[in-house]
């Protein structure tokens, strides 16, 4: 997840950032994060992002400004000007948070956003260096990889697997995003096809059964019930 930051108030900024890492690192993801100072420059380098937080009152070019050229990447306003709240709902924004209630208002819209960009993100076609070639495959039909002697077998819904190179610590990084877990140093799983969660495995929709390390259960619980929040 691409997040960018926009606010002229460094320490602020810094502490936003903070919270944003560790709440999506909550939820079981790690966001790319820019922080810019200036509305111009960002305004110049129009960073590709899914989600933008904003301040509305910059020097130069402002939040509202910002918010009026953005394409399609979530927008929150985060604000000291209250009274902003009623004008700034012409730019259909994700959420507004008032700055004197950060941390009381930032976890809900986490939860929130974490939920839309999962969402928007499903159906996502990802690369992997198979053995034949480079080959596209959809996120939502994975079921799970695991290591495969120094390849990776990565299974998909309906029997079509394929052999791909790689590590699992990469793909665990590139899929957290879209609902994948590690259960076990040699298995990544999607939370979609997990029917239940049992001592020392987790079993799949279709019955197979997969290695769950006793050092991983409780993260592995907690990632599953942070994706059937995410459905619901």
């Amino acid at each position: 997840m691409r997040i960018a930051i926009c606010d002229d108030d460094m320490i602020f900024t810094e502490k936003l950032q903070q919270l944003v890492v560790q709440g999506f690192k909550e939820r079981g993801a790690e966001p790319e994060i820019k922080v810019y100072h200036e509305g111009s420059v960002f305004l110049e380098e129009q960073p590709e992002c899914d989600a933008v937080f904003l301040d509305i009152d910059m020097p130069g070019v402002n939040g509202f400004e910002l918010a009026g050229q953005m394409g399609e990447a979530l927008i929150v306003f985060v604000s000291c000007h209250d009274e902003l709240v009623y004008s700034s709902l012409k730019f259909r924004p994700f959420r507004f948070i008032r700055k004197s209630r950060l941390e009381e208002e930032l976890p809900e819209s986490l939860e929130a956003m974490n939920r839309a960009l999962l969402k928007r993100m499903a159906g996502k076609k990802l690369p992997f260096q198979a053995k034949t070639g480079e080959v596209f495959l959809d996120t939502g039909e994975i079921e799970y990889i695991e290591i495969y002697g120094h390849w990776l077998q990565v299974h998909g819904s309906g029997g079509r697997d394929i052999v791909c190179y790689g590590s699992l610590s990469e793909f665990e990084r590139r899929l957290m995003p879209f609902g994948f877990v590690r259960t076990h140093k040699s298995y990544l799983v999607n939370c979609k096809y997990i029917y239940s969660i049992e001592k020392g495995q987790v079993v799949l929709d279709d019955g197979t059964g997969i290695l769950l390390s006793r050092y991983k259960a409780e993260a592995v619980r907690k990632a599953f019930l942070n994706y059937m929040r995410g459905e619901t």
